[in-house]
């Protein structure tokens, strides 16, 4: 043997390639692998490996590819039910990224909740199919681009960047732990918002949340039209304490019975009644399947309101963990207390946090006094949701099934949802007529 074949990638003894690594079909003129070569199983092993250190080829991740689906455990270690199913979402949708990678994901959450492993797996998957992958932490990335700038650089700046900017799939983790210099925020955003506008697969890590980075990457991270967002609400993935307060201040778990399959419409009493009920259980599981704009649910006490707006939250939540259910003085009282030097979370990141909710359940709205300060947050929060047309679940105490107590306490609130092109309002009667146009429900 020749010592060029000592860079051969195959088994000196193999039938099949002889130890180049490649070979080629014998097929006719005009088949798609005509004259293609193909890898040997024989070379699979050290093609993995190569591809492997290529995806690595910037970051210092020694045990990248120990980092598979397979050795990844959704269920995590003593989880609630709750953060367990944010964490099997994840999951998922990283697995189902990885079979074919389009658009971006974003995976959010505290330190060691499994968001660079599930990154890893991805690249590791995809490496196995032989498409080109690089994983690279923010920090290092930044440190490479800066150095490239070195006479004695292997790679020149542009070549670097060029290659980061276009390889098939860039795996950039922990992004926001780099330090925040004009220009390393410059060359970020330049580096993603190339890949943003040709839709290039992208994988992101942050434990930081969305509202802390350039307003310019921040406008991009939001699109729910490229971006996919998991954000992972687990504690430590390595046995730590991370408490993510978005699910402390959520009272979903209170509500956990509260289902479609546990709404039941009384088999006896007024046929207008049970229509009405039937009717309006109807809309709500519709607003599931889409989850577009808003839906009210207008009534007397303990006629089946909030049982309603649970079990929207609750099946949404299947498929979107980042659910929020939260009755109105208990938001009040949490928007309070981020006001608090102790407050882990300032108040206007949180306020951004619950604004951004892909889903909010805001349960017992009604036209009760409350201060000054309490009013405006409420219409501050719902307009921003009203004008972004964010989906929005409410419950009203309305003996008569209309708006008049909320429209005494703020008219604007009121209009609102009053605009049929936003908001459905559906009355659960409890007795009695509806007042006012309801949209076709109970009629």
């Amino acid at each position: 043997m020749s010592s060029s074949s000592s860079n051969n990638l195959g088994d000196p003894d193999c039938q099949i390639c002889h130890g180049i690594g490649f070979y080629i079909k014998d097929v006719s003129i005009g088949h798609p692998d005509f004259g293609r070569a193909q890898p040997c199983i024989c070379a699979q092993p050290a093609l993995v490996a190569n591809r492997r250190r290529q995806m690595n080829a910037l970051g210092t991740m020694e045990a990248l590819a120990d980092m598979t689906f397979e050795c990844f455990h959704p269920e995590g270690i003593a989880l609630s039910v709750e953060r367990q199913r944010t964490l099997s979402a994840a999951y998922e949708t990283a697995y189902a990224f990885a079979q074919q990678p389009q658009g971006w994901l974003l995976l959010t959450g505290g330190f060691g909740v499994g968001k660079t492993h599930l990154a890893a797996a991805i690249g590791n998957e995809v490496t196995l199919r032989g498409d080109k992958v690089i994983f690279v932490l923010a920090p290092d990335l930044l440190d490479h681009l800066r150095a490239s700038f070195a006479p004695t650089s292997e790679e020149t700046y542009d070549e670097l960047f060029t290659r980061l900017k276009n390889i098939p799939l860039l795996i950039l983790d922990d992004l926001g732990s780099e330090s925040s210099t004009p220009w390393a925020q410059e060359k970020l955003f330049q580096l993603l918002n190339h890949r943003y506008l040709r839709r290039l697969p992208t994988v992101i890590t942050s434990n930081r949340d969305i509202i802390a980075f350039d307003p310019r990457l921040r406008s991009r991270l939001l699109d729910m039209d490229m971006v996919v967002h998991m954000r992972i609400l687990a504690t430590d993935y390595r046995g730590g304490g991370y408490v993510d307060s978005l699910v402390e201040l959520s009272e979903l778990h209170l509500h956990s019975k509260q289902t479609f399959d546990s709404f039941k419409v009384p088999a006896s009493g007024r046929d207008e009644l049970r229509q009405n009920l039937t009717n309006v259980r109807n809309a709500a599981w519709d607003y599931t399947t889409k989850h577009d704009g808003w839906i009210a649910f207008l009534g007397r006490s303990g006629v089946g309101k909030t049982h309603l707006a649970a079990a929207i939250a609750n099946q949404v939540r299947l498929s979107q963990p980042q659910v929020i259910f939260v009755s109105i003085p208990r938001l009040l009282d949490h928007l309070r207390a981020a006001f608090s030097s102790r407050s882990e979370v300032r108040y206007d990141i949180r306020f951004e946090q619950i604004k951004q909710a892909p889903l909010l359940v805001l349960d017992d709205l009604h036209g009760q006094s409350s201060s000054p300060w309490a009013t405006e947050k409420l219409f501050q929060l719902i307009d921003y949701r009203y004008l972004t047309r964010k989906p929005t679940v409410f419950t009203i105490s309305s003996p008569d099934g209309d708006l008049k107590a909320l429209e005494h306490a703020d008219a604007r609130l009121a209009a609102r949802l009053k605009d049929e092109s936003v908001c459905l309002l559906c009355h659960l009667k409890g007795s009695g007529r509806p007042r006012g146009r309801q949209m076709g429900l109970g009629a």
